[in-house]
């Protein structure tokens, strides 16, 4: 019971994986984003409203690719604590790490307000409250998110978890994240020289991501491969 469990989680966590790369994916590429925070108010209100359903969708949908998101890095924190024991605590920290990329949701939030508050004849500097949660919690995400790639990393070098380039790649990514989130300090609008690590830490993250997810789905196959026979079977 307890390897078809695992394995099941196994599955589910790799789906979940594949499935926060592509929404992410095709938010960037389908759906319309605000203007960028140098733009006037006038003009990120003006946005908000032509349109206001492709942005309700992609908020919606970012949501929903955290949701993906969190449950594929439970499964793989549930893997390092199956790999770690009794006496690991790597994986505690990956589980931390994970679940306070809630906050994406937030931002995700404060784009349906920011849409709601135009909809209904908000106007001028009230609408930077809404604006800001949007626009600079999405370089803040990458502090969790480092944490978790860090903490699952490390972790795999205790416990040969995962393959090795994916190890050492999340231990290289990780920190670039955490640092890279210190670009809200820099320009507004690119981050200054701290959005260079920012912008490759989430590119390189995607490819871990699915990687990772690859490992779970091969990992759930080793794990029905390692069932002892049913009794029915054995008769």
């Amino acid at each position: 019971m307890f390897k078809q469990s695992s394995r099941s989680l196994n599955r589910a966590g790799a789906a979940a994986g594949v499935a926060a790369v592509v929404l992410l994916f095709a938010i960037f590429m389908i759906f319309p984003a605000l203007p960028a925070p140098d733009e006037p108010a006038g003009a990120i209100a003006a946005a908000a409203q032509a349109d206001e359903t492709s942005l309700l969708w992609g908020a919606y949908l970012g949501a929903l690719m955290v949701i993906f998101l969190i449950t594929f890095g439970a499964a793989v924190a549930a893997a390092l604590k199956r790999a770690e024991g009794a006496e690991g605590g790597w994986w505690m920290l990956a589980l931390a790490g994970i679940a306070a990329t809630s906050i994406g949701i937030v931002a995700d939030a404060a784009v349906v307000t920011l849409v709601r508050a135009v909809g209904h004849g908000v106007t001028g500097q009230a609408l930077w409250v809404g604006y800001g949660l949007d626009h600079w919690l999405g370089a803040l995400l990458a502090l969790p998110l480092g944490l978790f790639v860090l903490a699952v990393s490390l972790g795999s070098r205790a416990t040969g978890l995962l393959p090795r380039w994916l190890t050492w790649a999340g231990t290289v990514i990780g920190p670039a994240l955490i640092v890279g989130a210190a670009s809200i300090t820099g320009d507004e609008v690119t981050g200054g020289a701290l959005g260079v690590p920012l912008f490759l830490g989430y590119l390189l993250v995607l490819v871990w991501i699915v990687g990772t997810s690859v490992w779970l789905w091969c990992a759930a196959g080793q794990v029905r491969a390692a069932e002892p026979p049913s009794q029915e079977a054995v008769a």
